[in-house]
């Protein structure tokens, strides 16, 4: 794992993800749209993010 993580504990890591796949899931079977795409938008959206985190530290 990552070390910037190392403060986070393995139970919340795998609590956050699995609350993160269920959601995705839960809304391609409610909108029918593939795991594919949402996770291109998550992926996108995370880059988007990460980077207003690093504008605000600076």
């Amino acid at each position: 794992m990552n070390n910037k993580f190392k403060y986070l504990q393995d139970q919340d890591v795998q609590a956050l993800i699995q609350a993160i796949d269920k959601a995705v899931l839960q809304y391609c079977d409610e909108k029918t749209i593939s795991g594919e795409t949402a996770w291109a938008l998550i992926q996108g959206l995370s880059d988007v993010r990460l980077e207003q985190f690093r504008d605000s530290i600076d």
